[in-house]
Formats: C-alpha cells, structure tokens, sequence
C-alpha cells in the first residue's frame, strides 16, 4: 500500500522549483470523488451483463483517492501549499461530466498513460527519496490500471468490427497527444530537466498504451468479465 515515508522535508530549493507545481497538479487531480464514473459503470454493468464492474471501479477511485492524500501528506511536509482548484483540473472534470462511460474512460486512461513519464520524470530529478519511494509505487499502480482499463476500454468496443476498433484506437492517440501537449507545455520546466523531450515524453505514454492495443485487437481471446480479478 503506497504511503507518505516519515521524517522531514527532503526537497532542496532547485528541486522545489522543478516538481512543486506538477505535484499540485497531481495531488488536486488524482482527489476526485469519483461518483459520477461508478455510476456510468453501475450502469454499463447492468446494461452489459457485467459481473464485478462497479466494485473493481470502486476500487480504482479508492486507489486514486490514496494516491491523491498520499501527495497532499507529501506537500505538507515540504511546506508546499495544496491547489484547491486549477483550470486544467476543470476542464478535464467538465469533459467527464458531459461523457457517457467510454469518453469518461478515454479522458481517464489519456490521465494514466501521462502519468506514467510524469512520475517517471518526478523519480529522476529528485534525490529525495520520499519522493522517489512514491513515484516508483505510483508507477507500479499506474501500471495494474491501465491492465484494469483495457479490459474496460475492450468491452466498449466489443461490438465492433475491425475498422470500428482502428478507428476507436486512433482517436484514443489523438486524446492523448491532445493532453500531452497540454501537460508538456505546463510542466516543460519539470520534463527538460529529466531529459525528456516532447517526443520522449509521447513516445513513453505511447508505449504505455500497449496493453489497451493488445486488447482491442485481439480476436480469439475472451476478454475477461469478471473485473474483480484486478486491482487486489
């Protein structure tokens, strides 16, 4: 279970000024209460036969939740103050409300696939080793979502054919090249001192997104329904 590592403020002054504002982000967007995407799965569940849905989409917000009071506990102790609101937290939280179960699962999974050279990013510049304890964790975890998002991402698309789910897959891409851009730019400081370039930063999220290819193009491979295998 991910916790806060005990002991003093870790953070020297340059790393301060290269990962503050991205760990406020992260912290304010990991803290959402979640209620509006158990129920579209509840419902999804339902209408699609589903067993154990709801409850591994518990779970998952439940993780998420941990990860978001584990960073808030992180800022307190390096006396960095927490975002109460950010636009770009607004925005991503407008387009999940206007969605159905699959856009809200896209715009989450786009989240998921960034976070992964996020946190790896966070993990290379510092030497604190609260801060890379966390991110090495989070990665881990990020990792079991995407596995766990797949699966959902693959029953949405399960009734269509092969052009309906390339189509579906490129327009995944297009969601997440969409947020990287967004996320590289406001966080550019952060990246350039990781070593990371624009490309880089894609590419990593890109590789991230194989489970979810996998998924979707696979033919003869039941998908499995019962999701309460995952996130144990």
């Amino acid at each position: 279970m991910l916790v806060c590592p005990a002991g003093p403020a870790t953070l020297s002054v340059p790393e301060r000024d290269w990962v503050a504002a991205a760990l406020q982000q992260l912290q304010l967007g990991e803290g959402s209460d979640g209620l509006g995407l158990r129920r579209r799965a509840q419902r999804f569940a339902q209408r699609n036969g589903i067993e154990g849905l709801t409850e591994a989409m518990d779970r998952f917000i439940q993780e998420e939740q941990r990860h978001s009071a584990v960073l808030g506990l992180f800022l307190d102790r390096e006396h960095v103050p927490r975002l109460q609101a950010h636009w770009v937290d607004r925005w991503f939280r407008w387009i999940r409300n206007l969605a159905g179960f699959e856009l809200m699962l896209v715009t989450l999974t786009s989240a998921e696939l960034l976070a992964i050279p996020f946190y790896q990013a966070l993990h290379d510049v510092t030497q604190s080793p609260a801060l890379k304890a966390i991110a090495t964790q989070v990665l881990r975890d990020e990792a079991q979502h995407l596995e766990f998002q797949a699966d959902n991402l693959a029953l949405c698309a399960r009734s269509r054919g092969d052009l309906g789910k390339m189509v579906t897959i490129l327009l995944h891409w297009i969601a997440m090249g969409m947020a990287s851009i967004l996320v590289y730019t406001l966080h550019a400081k952060l990246f350039r001192r990781a070593g990371l370039s624009p490309l880089q930063f894609w590419s990593i999220a890109f590789r991230a997104y194989e489970p979810i290819f996998k998924k979707m193009t696979e033919r003869f491979v039941p998908i499995e329904t019962d999701l309460r295998a995952y996130l144990r």
